[in-house]
């Protein structure tokens, strides 16, 4: 269980770098409005899966799409702001960069969290519904040694180009699978049965608040539509919009 000073900001699902996003630049420059607000106000920043539309770390190579952000980020950490970075379905191999010269805590999965009087769970959200079987298979054969090892001896602009193939497909399929809002309660209620008091995720690019007798579930939604995020001020979460035109409906249970 990590200790994290309030107030806690929550994003995820940036998919920077996407090949096919229509206003990259207008989320860049939300982007660079919320980080500021960061810098000023944050204690911690924890990123929750899917920041990069496609992350893997060559021996000696790094995808460019997001130079700009890592700076950003560097630079967070350089002025004491913790930063914390949970993997998605589309970072594929983390060796030790966000580490070594961001400055950033990776986790291999998920990650616990006490803020304030409360424990908080974390997870990207990817592979816990039931017909997700398949998933979680080839989430393990992708993930396993061996496969990232064949797929680091290929030219990076060679794995870049699968990589994007992939990850259009992957976007393509998810936008006509209807999200299954009940199955992503119960995984929340199961992890509040546990004795967490709020559970974070993302992945479904859906946001949502809902707030249950035993404590917050919050999805993050993404920063490609709905420019939302989340905020622990010490007390309890809550979802965000960058957007004024555009509040959280909170939900109970």
């Amino acid at each position: 269980m990590v200790r994290l000073e309030a107030p806690v900001y929550f994003l995820a699902d940036l998919h920077l770098g996407e090949a096919a996003a229509p206003d990259e630049a207008a989320k860049l420059q939300k982007l660079e409005a919320f980080l500021r607000e960061v810098e000023a106000k944050a204690k911690a920043l924890v990123l929750v899966g899917d920041i990069f539309d496609f992350w893997y770390e060559w021996h000696a190579v790094i995808p460019k799409a997001p130079f700009g952000l890592l700076c950003r980020l560097r630079g967070l950490t350089a002025a004491g702001i913790q930063l914390h970075y949970l993997p998605g379905n589309h970072d594929f191999r983390l060796q030790g960069f966000l580490e070594e010269e961001i400055g950033a805590v990776v986790y291999e999965d998920d990650a616990e969290f006490e803020i304030g009087e409360q424990r908080i769970y974390v997870y990207h959200g990817d592979g816990i519904l039931p017909h997700d079987g398949g998933y979680r298979f080839w989430k393990r054969v992708l993930r396993s040694g061996l496969n990232q090892r064949f797929f680091s001896w290929l030219h990076p602009d060679l794995g870049m180009f699968l990589a994007r193939t992939t990850s259009r497909r992957s976007r393509t399929a998810g936008r006509y699978r209807e999200v299954d809002e009940d199955e992503y309660e119960a995984f929340a209620r199961g992890r509040f049965s546990r004795g967490f008091h709020g559970v974070v995720m993302g992945h479904s690019h859906h946001p949502r608040q809902v707030e249950f007798p035993e404590g917050d579930y919050i999805n993050l939604g993404d920063w490609i539509q709905h420019f939302s995020y989340g905020i622990h001020d010490g007390e309890r979460l809550a979802l965000r919009y960058w957007d004024a035109d555009e509040q959280p409906v909170k939900e109970l249970k």
